[in-house]
């Protein structure tokens, strides 16, 4: 059986020694964090996604370990941006996962689509959207 490709990204944090994720889950992030609560990383509900990414930040740049945070499709993952921009400054290892629509959504009527790799370019080391794996 093929695996699926949240368990292959929650199991590749966990190789990298991800110890927290910090964020708000919702619709199209529930996949990665069903298999994140399966894991031996642990979520860490904010209240806020601004919150999610400056905790992660702050933690990275702490301990020197990665660390992780999400947000949902639409403004939620926009919320990110301004804790991403600071780890960004300051070298902290983070990864972002901003989860986007599905494909078949993608350039539709939904008004929750950004462009976050042209979002979060100027702020990252590597930016990339997975359309398909």
């Amino acid at each position: 059986m093929k695996k699926k490709i949240a368990k292959v990204i929650v199991e590749t944090l966990e190789s990298y020694g991800v110890k927290n994720c910090y964020g708000i889950s919702g619709d199209t992030l529930n996949l990665i964090t069903n298999e994140i609560h399966k894991s031996t990383i642990r979520w860490v509900h904010t209240r806020h996604e601004e919150v999610a990414a400056f905790a992660a930040g702050a933690e990275a740049l702490f301990t020197g370990n990665l660390t992780v945070c999400a947000g949902s499709c639409g403004p939620e993952s926009l919320h990110l941006i301004n804790g991403v921009h600071e780890s960004h400054r300051n070298g902290a290892p983070i990864i972002v996962l901003a989860s986007q629509l599905t494909t078949n959504r993608l350039y539709s009527v939904f008004p929750q689509q950004v462009d976050f790799t042209e979002v979060y370019k100027g702020c990252s080391v590597f930016c990339e959207q997975i359309n398909r794996p």
